[in-house]
C-alpha cells in the first residue's frame, strides 16, 4: 500500500509537471501564432504599400514624359530609364503574403526590400527630372506668357489662313489671318501679354489694333467696333482689348485676326491651344 501510494504520488507529480510544461508550450505556441499573424498582416500591408508606390511612380513617369513633350526637352538617357512599367511574372506573389510559408515569406521580404530600394532610387531620379523641367519652365515663363495661344473671340471660323477668293474682287488673294464671325460688340481678348503698338483706323481693316508680344511675335485685330486700349499700353492675356465690329472692308460683323513671326504672317490656328 505504501509503495502504491508512493507510485501514485509520483505519477501525479509527473503528470502535473508534464501538464504545466505542456500548458507553457501551448501558451508559447499561441503567442507565436499571434505574433506570426501580426507579422503576416504587416508584410501584407507593406506589400500593398509598395504596389501602390509603384503605381504612383508610374503615373509620375507618364506625367514627366508629357511635360517633356510639351516643353520639347530631351527624355532622360537610357542609363536613367525608369524601372516603372516593367512586366512579366512575379517570382513571389506579394498579394497573398499571408498565405505563404516561412521560406516563401523570406523570399517575399527580400523582393520587397529590393523593390523598395529601386523605388527610392527612382524617386531621386524623378525629383531631379521634375527640377529640370521646373527650371526650364521658369526660364521660359515670360516667353510663354507672350505667346498667343487662346482664341481672341468666341465665334465661328468663316475664313482660314492662305489663298482664297476675295469677296470684293472675285480674284484669288492671300488672306494673312483668319476671320471669326461673332455678334456685334462681342468682347475681343488678348491671346497673350504684350504692348499695344498701334491703335487706329485702316482702310481695309477698319478700326484696328496691333500688339507686340516680344520674341518677334505680333498680332493684329481688324474690323473692330471700338477699342478699350491705347498705343503704348501694357496688356495681359485674357484682358478685353476691343469689341467685334463691321468696319473697313467687311461683309458682316467679324474679327480679322493675324499672327506675325518676325514680320512674316503665319497661320494663327497653329498658335491656338484651347
Amino acid at each position: 500500500m505504501i509503495a502504491s501510494a508512493v507510485f501514485l504520488i509520483a505519477l501525479f507529480l509527473y503528470m502535473g509537471g508534464s501538464y504545466i510544461v505542456m500548458a507553457g508550450k501551448v501558451w508559447e505556441l499561441e503567442s507565436l501564432r499571434k505574433i506570426t499573424k501580426t507579422q503576416k498582416l504587416q508584410i501584407q500591408t507593406f506589400a500593398s504599400n509598395i504596389d501602390e508606390l509603384k503605381k504612383q511612380m508610374s503615373r509620375l513617369n507618364e506625367f514627366d514624359t508629357k511635360l517633356r513633350v510639351i516643353t520639347n526637352l530631351n527624355t532622360p538617357s537610357k542609363d536613367n530609364t525608369q524601372l516603372l512599367g516593367l512586366g512579366g511574372p512575379k517570382e513571389v506573389d506579394l498579394n497573398n503574403v499571408a498565405s505563404l510559408d516561412e521560406k516563401m515569406r523570406e523570399e517575399a521580404l527580400k523582393k520587397m526590400q529590393g523593390d523598395l530600394t529601386k523605388l527610392q532610387s527612382e524617386a531621386l531620379k524623378q525629383e531631379a527630372s521634375f527640377q529640370e523641367i521646373t527650371d526650364f519652365m521658369k526660364e521660359r515663363n515670360s516667353m510663354w506668357a507672350s505667346t498667343p495661344s487662346i482664341w481672341p473671340v468666341k465665334g465661328w471660323l468663316t475664313s482660314g489662313f492662305g489663298n482664297r477668293m476675295s469677296p470684293f474682287t472675285g480674284n484669288w488673294a492671300m488672306h494673312n489671318g483668319i476671320d471669326v464671325a461673332a455678334r456685334m460688340d462681342t468682347p475681343v481678348i488678348a491671346p497673350a501679354a504684350g504692348i499695344v503698338i498701334k491703335e487706329g483706323f485702316d482702310t481695309g481693316l477698319g478700326k484696328m489694333l496691333k500688339i507686340d508680344h516680344g520674341y518677334g511675335l505680333n498680332t493684329t485685330y481688324g474690323h473692330l467696333s471700338k477699342t478699350k486700349v491705347t498705343a503704348g499700353q501694357k496688356i495681359k492675356r485674357g484682358q478685353i482689348i476691343a469689341f467685334v465690329g463691321n468696319t473697313g472692308y467687311s461683309t458682316g460683323p467679324h474679327l480679322h485676326y493675324e499672327v506675325h513671326v518676325n514680320n512674316i504672317p503665319v497661320n494663327p490656328s497653329k498658335y491656338i491651344l484651347d
